[in-house]
């Protein structure tokens, strides 16, 4: 295993962060150059805390964020990477942070870092089959409760069996928009009333994403992303297997990168297949008022492969494309290039030996 520098400083408290990697206009990317990955070994605790399931990454202040999908204990953790255009060296973990709500059964799944309050917004899936709907909430930099910002009706558990979100296929992607008054909001899985979850036919499998008023809730502009069929069966075939998208990263004029993140059980080098698509939605149709994707016409955002992390696989700790749910922008490169971190869930090692891994690229420019 690489070697990770690890390093818990207890007494380290940070209460606001007044710098932060601006969201600009990132769309003339051409491709991405591997620097290198770093895991964190397992059975890592931290203050008697299990580290795992780190769901989302973000960048502020030379540091980044992650927030543990831990459904009991919800917090996020905070990290310093040591990288260059050479090398990914080693992770140093500063603190965890706990997060307070008056919600209960939270299912923490993205966390940004909002230049415009120096507070932090998440998300959370909620408990469909217990009837609490997804949740949006702000939070200061030491984790405490802000305020609830109002979940769009749309996305509220609904009483129709036919309507509303699927468990589990909710509130995953959050990216701060160009307008800081605004934040990006990707669905996971479809709505029922827009169509089924992916299966391994082609076909539509649409999910909304939406520009909300941070403030309000307020819907203002909404697309469709057209999520592709799961790419593999599961070994033995008919056992577990998923498509969805875990995050979302905006890049400027209504472009983003998205995650596609597809799993089978069974396979011994994780059963993952992701891939960023560079998706485009300025000539989308605003869904925000159509009531059924299934009967009403639309035109979805343009989706285009970017990148396929097959083609580091070999480059990975053992062969492995982990659950890869978080990607942000990190620090600029000595050459003046942007570097691009990814993180991968590990789901507490309750289903196989997974790993948290940390992924860095340089970002190549046109």
């Amino acid at each position: 295993m690489k070697n990770v520098t690890l390093l818990l400083v207890s007494l380290f408290l940070i209460t606001s962060c007044k710098t932060i990697q601006p969201v600009t206009d990132k769309t003339a990317i051409k491709g991405l150059r591997f620097i290198g990955e770093q895991t964190i070994p397992a059975n890592t605790y931290v203050d008697s805390l299990l580290l795992g399931g780190l769901s989302s990454i973000d960048y502020a202040n030379g540091h980044f964020y992650a927030i543990s999908d831990d459904k009991n204990n919800a917090r996020f953790y905070e990290f310093v990477l040591d990288y260059n255009l050479d090398a990914f060296n080693a992770i140093t973990i500063i603190k965890q942070t706990k997060i307070t709500s008056p919600i209960k059964d939270l299912d923490p799944e993205s966390l940004r870092f909002d230049p415009e309050t120096n507070h932090f917004i998440w998300t959370s899936e909620g408990a469909i089959r217990k009837g609490i709907s997804p949740a949006l909430f702000e939070i200061t930099t030491t984790g405490d409760f802000i305020k609830q910002i109002p979940t769009p009706k749309r996305f509220q558990v609904s009483k129709d069996a036919t309507k509303g979100p699927r468990q589990n296929g909710t509130f995953e992607g959050l990216s701060m928009a160009k307008d800081t008054k605004y934040i990006w909001l990707a669905m996971e899985l479809p709505l029922r009333e827009d169509g089924e979850e992916p299966s391994l036919k082609a076909g539509k499998y649409p999910v909304r994403i939406s520009k909300i008023n941070k403030e309000t809730g307020e819907v203002v502009f909404q697309f469709v992303y057209e999520l592709g069929a799961i790419p593999k069966d599961s070994k033995p075939a008919g056992k577990f297997r998923v498509n969805g998208t875990p995050e979302i990263l905006a890049l400027g004029n209504k472009q983003f990168f998205i995650i596609e993140r597809a799993y089978a059980s069974g396979y011994d080098d994780g059963g993952n297949t992701v891939k960023i698509f560079k998706i485009n939605a300025q000539k989308a149709s605003d869904v925000k008022n159509i009531n059924s994707l299934k009967t009403t016409a639309y035109v979805p955002a343009t989706k285009e492969l970017f990148f396929d992390f097959e083609s580091v696989r070999s480059q990975l700790t053992k062969g492995i494309v982990d659950n890869i749910e978080g990607i942000t922008f990190g620090k600029k490169l000595a050459n003046g290039h942007q570097s691009l971190v990814f993180v991968s869930d590990d789901n507490f090692k309750k289903f196989s030996p997974q790993l948290t891994q940390f992924i860095v690229f340089e970002v190549l420019p046109f």
